[in-house]
This record gives C-alpha cells, structure tokens and sequence, in this order.
C-alpha cells in the first residue's frame, strides 16, 4: 500500500510540474490578457502540492512558480520598454510631421486629387524604410505602405488628408494622415522585437467619395487584423459612432411657361420640389431617433416671370445602421414620386452605389486605447451614444475588421465642425501636439497587439460577434 501511494504521489508531482513548466513557457512567449489567470492557478496547485507532497516539492514548486512570475513581470517591463521608446520616436519626428502637416493645411486637396499630400507622406514613409505602393484600387490617391518581419499580427493606421470643397482643412485630415503615418514609422521601427506586418493604408475621399470602400472592394483589407485611426474633434472620445449615410441627387422636370401670361401652359418644377421638401419635414417627426434627412436646392428656376422648367438638389439619408436608412431610402423615393405625380413633373432620383455603413467600434482596441491615452496624460471623456454624430466610410472599414476610430481634441466645445474656426484650430499649435498624441496612443495601442496576439483573437472575436 505504502509503495502504491509513493508512486501516486511521485505521478501527481511529476504531471503537475510538466503542467507548471508548460505555462511558464507558454507565458513567456505569448503573454497575453489571461496570464494572470493562468499564474494564479498555478500558485494555487503549488500551495496544493507543497501541502501534500515532502519539503523537497515544496521548494521546487515554489521556485518554479517564482520563475514563472518573473517571466510575466520581465514581458510586462519591456512592453513598457517598447511605449517608452515610441514616445520618444515619436517626439523626434514632430518636426518632419508636423512640417508634412503644415504643407498639406496650406494646399488643401479634394477628394481624388490628394496628389500632393500623397507625395508628402509617402516621400517619409519611404525614407524610414517602408515599401509603399501608390494607385491601388485603381485609384490615383490611394496608397499602402509596408514593412514586414516575421508572421506576427497585421496591423493597419489609416491616413486621410482630402479637404473640404471651399472650405479646406476644416475637418483636421491634414492631421489624421500625418498621425497615422507616424504611428507606422514609429511602430515598424520595433519589429525587430515583436514581429508582424504594419500598413500605412491612404485613404482619400472621405468627405464624400468613399475612398475606404473602393479600398474595401479591392480586397486591401482581406489580410488585416486591426484598423485604426484617430480624428480632431473638440473633445478625446474613444468611442465614436457614426450614421450609415447615402447621397440621394434629384431632379424635376417640368414645362416652362410665361408667369403672368401663360400659367396655365406650364408644369411647376419648383412647386415640385415644394412638395417633397413638406414631405420630407413630415416625414422626420416619425423617423427614429438619431435618424437624418437633410438636403438642399441647387437649381429652382432662371427668372421669376416663368414658371421654373427644372429643379434638382441633394438630399443626405441617415440612420443608425444600414437596414433602417434603406427603409427610409424607400420612403424619401415614395415622396418625390408623389410631388411629381401630384405636379405633372417627371422625375430622377439617383443614389450612391457605395453608401457609408455606421460605425462599430471594436471594445477590445477602445480598452487598450485609452489605457495608451492615460500612459500619456490624457483623460477621454465618455461620451454620449450617437451624440453629435456624423457619418465616415471608415464605417463600412469596421464592418469588415476589427476597428477603431476615436477622436482628439484640438478645439474648445463650442466651436463647430467644418467650419473657419475648426480650420484654424486644425492648423494651431494645439493641433499639431494633439496629432502627435494620437500617433503615440495609436502606436502604443498596435504594440499591445503585436506583443500578445491573443488580444488580436479577442478583438477577432468581439468583431465576429458584433
């Protein structure tokens, strides 16, 4: 009896410290958000085993479970290392950023025609050693850039930097493409260390245009693990949403005629419009929270002594997600069918082939974001759901990946998006240290996901799930 017991006893220790050995080394290569579990389980079986095994066990146990908190300890330190070191990067690349920054505020570019800004940041890009390819998707403005060692994560910084039409910089990409494009440089400079691919992905024709999608469609964001980008705002938000959004163009025609002399022989292509825009402010009161519809005429007539021939404008439906806009795509058609039959007109209704879907946020990349922000002295406020919400394609990016796209402050509250004072704030001082904020926050955030790509597959997995 007492032969078979020693012999037990010798099994049980011998699986419990390959058991043991195995999480030491499984957490020294891949530490990950369950370490400490795993390690407090360990502990807990060498206390166990201490308690029922000789002096000789106890000491071994307690020595490996040492080694083993060390070992997690050591990983934790040099992650630090690792943001420690792109802070300071990123501190020596301000000038040369912010520079690009400047150049592109002061020749803004609409969507399509970023020639310019595309020059500048990939001109950096390639100096700090990434393969950049200019033109994909078939598309002038677009780019991505690369550096690769091993076969770690893939982790994506997208770069905007169109402008508005008359309005220039006055929605901040000038600082959204120059922060992404430090976020690489910084982070690809570890790779050495904590293998995998980072992209600098260049995005154009985001106000309006849908660079993204064109991006999305051509297959550029198959192999990507995590997207990421941070916008100007007046207040740090890490989770930011956004309306599904589609561009309607419209347009009546009638039959023109003499105002005074002739009523009776024309067909009112702005009694028309009248109609539809009544049925579009009847229509809002029983739309759904958070809902939009909002528009504009372009073209109402030549002259007021004849009745107006043609009429056309456009109109922005949005909604939380994609389903409810196209229910109220359907509507807003109803009621511009009804305004033309009711007025003899005809007319042409003609919507985006690539709407923006609304924006999920990745919980997973949030977390660690903003744990990156405070690392670097910034509190995010937490914001109110769907609050001043607005639209981006960069939607349609987080329908597809894992993504991100929280914002920074670089204006006081009450200052207005796309307007001269935003402009001016995207140009400040305020500015230019609020996009190098977001280049550490956002390049801290892919080292977490480099350094334990077990929190790569719980972003996948919250993805999959969303």
């Amino acid at each position: 009896m007492r032969t078979c017991m020693r012999a037990f006893r010798c099994w049980e220790r011998s699986r419990f410290f390959c058991s043991l050995t195995t999480c030491w080394i499984w957490a020294r290569n891949r530490p990950s958000a369950s370490s400490s579990g795993a390690i407090s389980a360990m502990i807990s079986r060498t206390r166990r085993a201490s308690s029922s095994s000789d002096a000789c066990s106890s000491v071994v146990c307690s020595a490996i479970a040492i080694q083993l908190l060390a070992s997690v300890s050591v990983t934790q330190a040099s992650i630090s290392q690792l943001k420690d070191e792109i802070s300071t990067r990123l501190d020596a690349l301000r000038p040369e950023l912010e520079q690009i920054g400047r150049d592109i505020y002061a020749n803004p570019e609409i969507a399509y025609e970023e020639r310019q800004a595309v020059a500048w940041l990939t001109e950096l890009l390639k100096k700090y050693g990434f393969a950049v390819e200019i033109g994909v998707a078939n598309t002038p403005t677009a780019f991505v850039a690369t550096r690769r060692n091993g076969s770690g994560p893939t982790i994506a910084f997208l770069a905007e930097y169109d402008a508005l039409r008359g309005l220039g910089h006055g929605c901040g990409h000038n600082l959204i493409g120059t922060a992404s494009t430090g976020a690489g440089i910084a982070l690809a400079d570890l790779l050495e260390r904590v293998p995998g691919r980072v992209l600098v992905v260049g995005t154009p024709a985001e106000e309006g245009g849908g660079g993204k999608i064109r991006l999305i469609r051509a297959g550029i964001f198959q192999q990507i693990d995590a997207a990421m980008m941070v916008h100007p705002d007046t207040r740090t938000q890490v989770l930011h949403w956004a309306l599904a959004v589609t561009h309607m163009h419209f347009e009546f025609t009638g039959k023109a005629a003499h105002a005074s002399g002739d009523p009776e022989k024309g067909i009112n292509a702005l009694d028309a419009f009248v109609l539809a825009y009544n049925g579009i402010s009847l229509l809002r009161q029983q739309m759904k929270e958070g809902a939009r519809l909002h528009g504009f005429l372009k073209e109402g007539g030549t002259a007021p002594n004849i009745i107006p021939e043609r009429t056309s404008g456009e109109f922005l439906v949005r909604a939380r997600d994609e389903a409810y806009m196209q229910e109220l795509v359907q509507k807003v058609k109803n009621i511009f069918q009804a305004a033309a039959l009711a007025t003899g007109c005809s007319v042409k209704l003609s919507f985006d082939d690539a709407p923006y879907a609304d924006l999920r946020n990745n919980g997973v990349l949030a977390k660690l974001f903003e744990e990156n922000l405070q690392r670097i002295g910034i509190d995010p406020v937490e914001g109110v759901p769907w609050e001043n919400a607005g639209s981006t394609d960069m939607g349609n990016v987080s329908h597809v990946v894992p993504a991100l796209h929280p914002t920074i402050g670089i204006a006081s509250s009450e200052v207005p998006g796309h307007s001269q004072a935003f402009l001016e704030a995207s140009g400040s001082p305020r500015g230019y240290q609020a996009m190098i904020a977001a280049a550490k926050a956002l390049a801290m955030t892919g080292a977490d996901l480099l350094s334990d790509p077990a929190l790569v597959e719980q972003a996948k997995g919250e993805f999959r799930r969303s």
